[in-house]
């Protein structure tokens, strides 16, 4: 199950985030980690708005249980995804990503729970397509994380260099 997983997991990563985020720090100027980072914060965003109904309803109904739970949950998913975010930013723009390998595992969980999300026959509702948000720039921010840094531009300096005709 692992072997046919790390294949689909390269496939993903070099077939469409590698070019996707190519494509953004061509034309946004923006690295690996920042654009992995700001999907993390649409995760988180997303996190937020998918748990207030449930925690709302609870605080109105004064069932302190459910209002516990809930408050620990929304804590929890913002602790693992400021982890996640952080995680991104310390990573080097090294030649070899280390979250290429060591984050495969989080990357199965997360497709896994997001298909098993898109195959749920229920209505949507806020909550649901915030929390089907959440899965998908969770999912990509782990793909964009584990990206490779792209070499930086050497340029060549003219101070030195000959001038044609002189």
């Amino acid at each position: 199950m692992r072997k046919t997983f790390s294949s689909l997991d390269s496939v993903l990563i070099e077939r469409l985030f590698q070019p996707l985020l190519d494509l953004i720090t061509d034309y946004g100027g923006v690295s690996r980690a920042a654009a992995a980072c700001f999907c993390a914060d649409i995760a988180s965003l997303a996190w937020i708005v998918s748990r207030g109904q449930s925690l709302s309803n609870a605080v109105t109904e004064w069932n302190a249980s459910g209002a516990f739970i809930g408050f620990v949950l929304l804590l929890l998913g913002l602790t693992a995804l400021t982890s996640l975010r952080t995680m991104f930013r310390r990573a080097g723009a090294t030649a070899g990503n280390p979250l290429r390998t060591a984050m495969q595992p989080h990357r199965a969980i997360v497709l896994l729970m997001l298909v098993a999300r898109l195959v749920q026959p229920e209505t949507f509702a806020v909550a649901d397509v915030a929390d089907l948000a959440m899965l998908t720039f969770a999912a990509t921010a782990l793909y964009l994380g584990a990206c490779a840094q792209r070499p930086p531009v050497r340029r060549r300096s003219t101070a030195f260099a000959a001038v044609p005709g002189r």
